[in-house]
C-alpha cells in the first residue's frame, strides 16, 4: 500500500494569501488530509512536495464569496478574528474549517457548532483576538505632536498589541476622531495607519526622535495635569495591584501617560 504524497503550501502570511492557498488545494485536487499550510518556509516537509502560493485577489475573492454566501458577514468576521491569532496551527485549522463549511452547505450557523473541536478552537481564538481589540480601543493614548511642514498638529499613538489587531481598530478611531489628523503605529510589527481627515493611509516607518517632530507644549501641560490627577485620585491604602493588573495588564503600561514617570 503506497503512502499518499504530502503537500506543504507556503503562503505570504496574509488573509488573502491564506484564501489563495485554500483555492490552490481545491483547484489542484490535493488530498486535504495530506496538506499542510504555513507561512514559515522552514516548516516544510522534507519528504513531501512544497508549493509556493502567491496571493491572488481573484482566487481569494472566489473563496471569500463562497464562504460569505453561507456564513454571512458575521461568520467572515469570526474567521478574520481567528486568523489574527499568533498560532502555528491556525492555517491548517482554517483549511479544516473551510472543508467543514463546504461539506454542509445547508448550515449557515456551522461556526456555532462548538461540539466540533476545530470550531471550538477557532471560537476561542476569535474571542481572544476580540478581547485584545477592545483593550486596544480603551488603552490607546494619543499624543499631540508638532510636525515640520504640517500646519496642524498630528495625534500619534504607539501600541504593542499581542495580536495584529490594528486593522480591526482602525474604523473605530476613524469614526471617533473624524475631525483630526492621527496616526497609530504598531511598534512591534513595524507598521501603522495615518488618517488625514479624509482617508486612511498605510505607514511603514515612524521616527519621532529627531527635530522634525516633537510633543507640543500643550501636550506636555496636559500630561502633567493628568499624571497629577491620577496620583491624587488614587487611595494608596486601598491599592490592589493584583486586581489592577487584571483590569489593565502591565504589558499595556508602557504607553499610558498615567504610568510613566512624572513630568518635571
Amino acid at each position: 500500500m503506497t503512502t499518499p504524497d504530502r503537500y506543504t503550501l507556503i503562503y505570504d502570511g496574509s488573509f488573502d494569501g491564506l484564501l489563495s492557498a485554500v483555492f490552490t488545494v481545491y483547484a489542484g485536487k490535493y488530498p486535504p488530509d495530506c496538506v499542510h499550510i504555513t507561512a514559515d518556509p522552514s516548516d516544510a516537509d522534507l519528504f513531501g512536495h512544497t508549493v509556493s502560493v502567491a496571493g491572488c485577489p481573484e482566487h481569494a475573492g472566489r473563496v471569500l464569496d463562497r464562504l460569505r454566501r453561507q456564513l454571512g458577514n458575521r461568520g467572515i468576521q469570526t474567521l478574520i478574528y481567528g486568523f489574527l491569532i499568533n498560532d502555528k496551527d491556525m492555517p491548517d485549522t482554517f483549511l479544516r474549517i473551510v472543508r467543514l463549511v463546504l461539506a454542509q452547505p445547508g448550515r449557515p450557523n456551522i461556526l456555532s457548532d462548538y461540539g466540533h473541536p476545530d470550531v471550538m478552537q477557532w471560537a476561542q481564538w476569535a474571542e481572544t483576538v476580540g478581547r485584545e481589540k477592545h483593550r486596544m480601543e480603551a488603552f490607546v493614548r494619543f499624543e499631540e505632536y508638532c510636525v515640520q511642514g504640517e500646519p496642524e498638529p498630528i495625534y500619534i499613538a504607539r501600541i504593542e498589541p499581542q495580536f495584529d489587531v490594528l486593522p480591526l481598530i482602525t474604523r473605530f478611531f476613524r469614526n471617533r476622531y473624524a475631525g483630526q489628523q492621527w496616526l497609530i503605529f504598531d511598534v512591534g510589527r513595524g507598521y501603522g495607519v495615518y488618517f488625514d481627515k479624509t482617508a486612511v493611509h498605510p505607514v511603514r516607518d515612524l521616527d519621532i526622535s529627531g527635530g522634525h517632530a516633537a510633543p507640543s507644549e500643550r501636550e506636555r501641560h496636559y500630561q502633567k495635569l493628568w499624571q497629577q490627577y491620577f496620583k491624587n485620585a488614587a487611595i494608596t491604602s486601598r491599592t490592589n495591584l493584583r486586581q489592577h493588573r487584571q483590569m489593565m495588564p502591565q504589558r499595556y503600561w508602557r504607553y499610558l501617560t498615567e504610568k510613566r514617570p512624572m513630568l518635571p
